[in-house]
């Protein structure tokens, strides 16, 4: 992010993002797809990877490198994951349409 002098963890180098970027962008998109479903509107695949990809690096993130944290980071990472299994769970017992094609 422009202007953001923190750390970039080596996990994150690809997308080129201090932890707390990547968990304010995690929780916009898990929030926009949680509006998206509320409104009966389809989720974009790539959504849903991103979703998964986010869900798989918060955990490793607290498993491998959890003591690496500051306390504030750990409990947003455990809000994040949290938030994610709720929109699995709503996902599981609502019918949500799938985009496959852009």
């Amino acid at each position: 992010m422009v202007g953001c002098g923190q750390h970039v963890p080596a996990t994150l180098a690809r997308e080129v993002l201090c932890l707390d970027h990547f968990i304010e962008q995690a929780f916009t998109r898990m929030r926009k797809a949680l509006e998206l479903c509320q409104q009966c509107r389809p989720l974009d695949r790539h959504v849903l990877d991103w979703l998964l990809a986010d869900a798989d690096f918060a955990l490793r993130s607290l498993a491998f490198d959890g003591c690496g944290h500051t306390p504030a980071q750990r409990a947003k990472l455990l809000e994040l994951v949290l938030g994610l299994a709720n929109l699995q769970e709503y996902l599981r017992h609502h019918s949500v349409e799938v985009k496959l094609a852009d």
